[in-house]
């Protein structure tokens, strides 16, 4: 094979560009064949570049975009494809162990099976690479990327983290999860008959329309999760960890919030403290509740409406409220970390951090912020709520409306902003470092 060095690529990146643009020089980008180790292709725009049987072991395709570029057969072990853009890509075959496709975009990707093949000198044909179809992607990170209507092999096994990853609409019929982390996914009307879900952490994952005809979920964490599936279906959960109904508590939701209005106001000398750790409350009206300092853990909170609730100092951790109101609520000092909150309405919230006194004479009071630590608030509405030093780190606000929000003092590290819009806001003092999408 043709070995391709660094420097080699300038001229070659040129050539490419003036192949976009149709000009007289241009060339597309084929390294078909051809081998190279840690190159990098970082934020270079390559759409249909050629790489076909390559061998591009631990390069950098950080930032890239690769729409309909062509990886069929490829040896791409440890390679980062970090926020690249590989719509309608074919990776047909690729080896791709251990790759980072964070944030990365694969909507209607090929990652199904291929065969590079080639003739021996007796005339047998034989494949370019070996390497066993069901290593293919083991240890790849999908996390936040979205991979809508993409296609990935029956026989590979994505044993590895998936967090917060879209892959709606894809074909992911006899994928192998076993042990992965699938936190915050999405399956809408995915292809995921005959998977192996055993032992997964599936909380706060959309599988609403998806086939799971054959699948398994032995053992899988589903609390918080969106699942609709007809009666004669609902066996296939029987051995996962569910959500619980508001049926099956000791006491009515009434009951709970009056015991926990006691709770609150006998400073916990009386009543009892609501405890709605992976309790069904999807489409609950319970607008003005006073929930302070109550834990909702891994609740499903999906569409429920708490307008002008109290929920300063709750426990909300890992909760799914995908489309739910939390409009004018008092959210101070709330712990949504790694939540669902897509979609949902935050306008006019206060998430400000919460006072909390000293008990020794003359020192100042601790400040307690709104923590949003690997949330899901893609598309959130938060139009002129206050976020002052709420906490965001590797959270996802894509297309969130921030409009005359108050962000001072917000830490941001590593989150996404992608198409959010900041218009208005007070971003005195905010964190900004590792944050992507910012205008």
């Amino acid at each position: 094979m043709t070995v391709v060095f660094q420097n080699e690529l300038i001229d070659l990146f040129k050539q490419h560009e003036k192949y976009l643009r149709g000009e007289t020089g241009g060339k597309r980008l084929d390294l078909s064949l051809q081998t190279g180790h840690e190159l990098d292709f970082s934020k270079r725009i390559l759409p249909g570049a050629e790489f076909v049987g390559a061998f591009l072991n631990h390069s950098n395709f950080s930032h890239a975009q690769l729409q309909q570029t062509n990886f069929f057969g490829a040896t791409l072990n440890n390679v980062s494809f970090f926020e690249a853009n590989l719509t309608q890509s074919d990776m047909r075959g690729a080896q791709m162990q251990g790759v980072n496709f964070t944030n990365a975009i694969i909507n209607e990707a090929n990652l199904a099976d291929g065969s590079l093949l080639r003739q021996g000198s007796g005339g047998e044909i034989n494949p370019v690479h070996q390497g066993d179809v069901k290593l293919r992607l083991v240890d790849a990170v999908f996390k936040n990327a979205t991979a809508q209507r993409a296609k990935f092999s029956s026989a590979i096994a994505l044993s590895t983290n998936l967090s917060l990853a879209n892959f709606k609409g894809a074909k992911l019929q006899g994928v192998n999860f076993t042990g992965s982390n699938m936190q915050g996914a999405t399956f809408e009307n995915a292809d995921l008959r005959g998977c192996n879900f055993r032992n997964t952490n599936m909380s706060a994952v959309i599988l609403l329309g998806a086939n799971l005809d054959g699948a398994s979920f032995e053992g899988a964490d589903l609390t918080a999760s969106l699942v609709h599936l007809p009666e004669a279906d609902k066996n296939a959960f029987s051995h996962a960890k569910m959500t619980k109904s508001l049926e099956n508590l000791e006491y009515s939701i009434k009951e709970i919030i009056a015991n926990h209005k006691v709770w609150v106001n006998t400073l916990g000398r009386e009543g009892k403290r609501a405890d709605l750790v992976g309790i069904n409350l999807a489409n609950v009206v319970l607008d003005g509740v006073q929930f302070q300092a109550a834990s909702l853990r891994n609740s499903l909170l999906n569409k429920g409406s708490f307008k002008q609730g109290v929920f300063a100092m709750s426990d909300l951790s890992g909760c799914n409220a995908r489309d739910a109101s939390f409009a004018k609520a008092d959210c101070r000092g709330i712990n949504f970390s790694m939540a669902r909150l897509d979609q949902a309405d935050l306008q006019a919230a206060d998430c400000s951090p919460m006072l909390i006194a000293s008990h020794v004479s003359n020192a100042k009071a601790t400040r307690w912020p709104a923590n949003f630590s690997g949330a899901n608030l893609q598309g959130a509405r938060m139009r002129g709520a206050n976020f002052c030093e709420a906490r965001f780190e590797k959270a996802s606000l894509a297309g969130a409306d921030l409009r005359d929000a108050n962000l001072e003092g917000a830490v941001f590290l590593d989150s996404d902003l992608t198409g959010a819009d900041l218009r208005g806001t007070n971003l005195d003092k905010a964190d900004m470092r590792g944050a992507i999408g910012v205008r």
